[in-house]
């Protein structure tokens, strides 16, 4: 009995064995293909954003409803990251240029909470800060790689724009009050060296990529001017003046003879005033371009 079911076994196991083969053997493979990317060729456009990480906190900031803002620290209005149009003037070089802005806000009204430990008698105030920064972003990339899976290049732009500052503060009681505005527009201008890398989506005209480099910028005008009005007491004063610190209002020890015993205050108020800053920093961004024909 045991041997019959082995041999039933056996026969029933050969022919499925022969069975599946003769199957795998009927198989036609298809002579489809798959596209496993694309890749912008000479006259093509892109429609190009990078996201740094500023971009990142600023958009956390601005939309963070319930977060907590001090004067040092205003409430982002408006952020718009890098968006460029690339033009390929080759295969594997392009022309981009970009624009970028950012605006914040901050305004405070109160009243004091004991006006008449104060000798002033200025009971409210208004305070109001903003700061506007708008850049263009000229530049040139020059790609490594012609495959169309990813990409590799270097590129360099040229920042120019301009960063306005305004600070109003406006303290006021019956009949009395004092005004500071204090201002400044500073020419922002510089240089970004970076190297790229984008892989392209599926079969689709997108690339999504990074960018890590170096950018150094110089800011002219870093000066604030300074107008002062102020009626106590039925007496009118107005000034306009120029300083470089808003801490401390720029009213610094300029010199002191500390050896003769005579010290001297000399505060930094200028009539006219010149100032300007560089820096050099680090940059990294997430990049996302559409790719289009004219």
């Amino acid at each position: 009995m045991k041997k019959i079911k082995l041999i039933t076994l056996s026969i029933f196991l050969i022919s499925f064995s022969n069975w599946s083969f003769g199957q795998l053997s009927e198989r036609v493979n298809s002579n489809s293909s798959f596209k496993l990317g694309t890749r912008p060729v000479e006259g093509n456009l892109g429609l190009f954003i990078g996201v740094n990480i500023q971009d990142f906190k600023d958009l956390e900031n601005r939309w963070n409803l319930n977060s907590k803002h001090s004067i040092d620290s205003t409430k982002i209005q408006n952020v718009l990251p890098v968006i460029s149009l690339r033009y390929y003037i080759s295969d594997n070089n392009a022309l981009r240029i970009g624009i970028t802005t950012r605006r914040s806000n901050l305004k405070i009204v109160g009243s004091f909470n004991d006006p008449d430990q104060r000798p002033d008698k200025l009971t409210d105030l208004k305070f109001q800060k903003t700061k506007s920064d708008l850049y263009l972003n000229p530049g040139y990339e020059h790609h490594f790689l012609k495959s169309n899976l990813a990409d590799v290049y270097f590129a360099a732009t040229i920042p120019l724009g301009f960063v306005t500052e305004k600070y109003t503060e406006y303290l006021s009681g019956t009949s009395d009050y004092v005004s500071y505005v204090r201002s400044r527009v500073s020419l922002a201008y510089g240089m970004e060296a970076f190297f790229g890398i984008q892989a392209f989506i599926a079969d689709l005209p997108l690339s999504i990529g990074f960018e890590v480099g170096t950018s150094a910028l110089v800011t002219s005008g870093k000066k604030w001017k300074v107008d002062y009005k102020s009626v106590i007491s039925g007496t009118s004063t107005s000034e306009t003046y120029y300083t470089l610190d808003l801490s401390t209002d720029d009213q610094n020890v300029i010199s002191s003879s500390a050896s003769s015993g005579i010290s001297s205050v000399i505060y930094s108020d200028y009539k006219d005033l010149k100032a300007k800053s560089a820096s050099i920093n680090g940059m990294a961004r997430v990049t996302l371009c559409y790719y289009f024909g004219k």
